[in-house]
């Protein structure tokens, strides 16, 4: 599914909540069925905004991998342009043009010396550096965009319960932490964790690299 039908598919499912919750404005006790119903279009709608941020992703990743190899054949010209240079400057010498060798010693080396192509290299290289800088900002500015699908599942299921929305609540709270140690701080306070254990280590290490 294409992320347009993602979307649309998304849209029709919001509608529908929507619907179902101005059909019970009025009301005071809730019929059993609302929360159920409720609850199917809920998770459906996270189905399709996990499927559309994991698209989003690898789209993102191609476009910087793209980009790159766009970077590549612009540097690959500049050191066939440097290397005609040399070899301009330093032709090859021929068989009929070589001189004999003195008695006195052996004959005085060739200088190939050239300037290599730093400028190529350095752009390149800050190019890259700046994608990256660009791709960790991206991903870390929320740091729900710093979960892939599986630690999403794995975290939830480990850490919190298998509550979602405890999670989501948790995970907005350290989106207002100005620092490392306020995000720990705060998560002592509101859970029970080990914090030796595997799952909230590597936690951690997600909520740590908003703040590197």
């Amino acid at each position: 599914m294409t992320d347009k039908e993602q979307l649309t598919q998304l849209t029709s499912h919001i509608r529908k909540l929507v619907e179902l919750t101005e059909q019970i404005r009025e009301t005071e006790i809730y019929p059993v069925s609302f929360f159920s119903e409720a609850f199917d279009l809920t998770h459906k709608i996270q189905d399709h905004l996990h499927a559309m941020e994991v698209s989003q992703i690898e789209l993102f990743d191609q476009k910087i991998r793209e980009h790159q190899a766009q970077i590549s054949s612009v540097d690959r010209p500049v050191r066939r342009v440097a290397a005609d240079t040399s070899e301009a400057i330093h032709p090859p010498i021929s068989a009929s043009d070589e001189l004999p060798s003195a008695p006195s010693g052996p004959p005085a080396p060739v200088s190939r010396n050239t300037a290599p192509p730093a400028a190529s290299s350095s752009f390149r290289e800050k190019a890259e550096t700046s994608l990256n800088d660009k791709m960790e900002k991206a991903k870390l500015t929320d740091l729900r965009k710093a979960f892939t699908l599986n630690d999403r599942f794995r975290f939830c299921r480990e850490l919190f319960g298998g509550d979602e929305q405890r999670m989501n609540r948790v995970v907005n709270e350290l989106n207002e932490t100005y620092s490392y140690e306020t995000s720990l701080t705060h998560l002592k306070s509101v859970t029970d964790w080990d914090f030796e254990n595997d799952s909230v280590l590597d936690f951690l290490k997600l909520v740590e690299r908003r703040f590197l």
